[in-house]
């Protein structure tokens, strides 16, 4: 079997999929296409510029690289497209080519389906309709809330699939019995600080359980537009005693510093399609709690189960969340051995490249 794999940028997100997609096809038949440069804020951020795969290659940079990439578009037994190439797709599915689309939601708040008012997108959504009808055609909803906004206008029984991001397992685990005595509940948050990511709601929420005595430490990491807003605003509401923030660092060294910690947060609004840093904590064994509205965390999160979910944008949900963790290690403990379970049963990247290509392989069959 040939597979391409087409996305916009090389990422750490999506490599260890492609990485288990290559070990099952071989070297010869798995093809990893990206139509952009990584831009230079992810590489500030610590994100890793070059890759030593041949089958990685960027057909916008050569000519050479184009055929290739064309060739195979044309060869593979099924293409993987995260991008949205809809007329490649339809010429594609017209030639009886099997194709499964991936995205995140297209209708993100607070714009939502109001995009369609304009008459580029209204034109790339009617394209896209048409695509869909072709039984060639899946789509790959990155998280339930993707699946949920195209279901009613663009219906597609059975050829709908889970689906999302998979990080790669890491090396490390938590250790839950040394910090099982410690009375300093250890939280963390690592991204990009952007106005999205409500890292704010987080500061406001510790900022009640401070003054509720709660003993605690938070860790922020990360850089971007909101930073010095949100160190600002921490200054005033939590102290030095009670956090800490740090310039961001490489992705390969954010699941060694997950593991020093109790509980993760992911405070994002709607606009986070999916939340890969969920997969890293609960990989490595922290108890998270993440909005409601976040891909990752409607789509792996059961609450009180494997982790807690607080409503979206209420600084009450998120701290009774909170709360409720800090004041009980056993809850910690047991999220944490769950939520491992849940990444090694169902979320792993070699779990889903074996689903994805017998996914491929009935499509194909049919």
């Amino acid at each position: 079997m040939k597979i391409l794999q087409v996305t916009n940028i090389v990422s750490h997100h999506q490599l260890p999929l492609a990485h288990e997609l290559c070990k099952l096809v071989g070297e010869d038949n798995f093809l990893f296409a990206a139509t952009e440069a990584i831009d230079e804020d992810r590489l500030k951020n610590g994100w890793q510029g070059e890759y030593p795969e041949k089958w990685i290659i960027h057909p916008n940079n050569s000519i050479e690289e184009k055929e290739k990439f064309d060739k195979f578009w044309n060869e593979a037994d099924v293409v993987l497209c995260g991008e949205r190439l809809i007329s490649k797709m339809q010429e594609r599915v017209d030639n009886k080519k099997l194709c499964f689309y991936m995205s995140e939601r297209w209708w993100k708040p607070p714009v939502g389906m109001f995009r369609l008012c304009h008459p580029r997108y209204l034109k790339m959504f009617l394209s896209f309709r048409r695509l869909s009808k072709s039984p060639y055609f899946h789509y790959l909803p990155t998280g339930p809330f993707a699946a949920k906004d195209l279901a009613w206008l663009v219906p597609m029984p059975g050829r709908v699939w889970r689906w999302g991001y998979f990080t790669e397992m890491p090396g490390v685990m938590r250790n839950a019995s040394d910090e099982a005595n410690s009375k300093t509940v250890s939280i963390l948050w690592v991204g990009r600080m952007l106005k999205l990511k409500r890292v704010d709601l987080l500061i406001r929420a510790l900022a009640r359980l401070k003054n509720e005595g709660k003993d605690f430490k938070l860790t922020l990491v990360g850089e971007g537009p909101e930073r010095e807003r949100l160190q600002k605003l921490a200054d005033k509401l939590l102290g030095h005693e009670y956090y800490t923030i740090q310039n961001f660092i490489p992705s390969s060294e954010v699941p060694a510093l997950m593991a020093q910690h109790d509980i993760y947060v992911l405070p994002s609004n709607a606009y986070e399609g999916w939340g890969a840093v969920v997969n890293e904590a609960m990989s490595v064994g922290c108890a998270v709690i993440a909005s409601d509205k976040t891909g990752a965390g409607a789509a792996m999160i059961e609450h009180g189960v494997n982790g807690l979910l607080f409503k979206s944008g209420s600084k009450n949900s998120l701290y009774e969340n909170l709360e409720c963790l800090m004041s009980s290690r056993p809850l910690i403990k047991e999220l944490s051995e769950n939520a491992k379970a849940t990444i090694i049963r169902n979320w792993q990247p070699d779990v889903m490249a074996k689903y994805f290509v017998e996914l491929t392989l009935r499509s194909l069959h049919k």
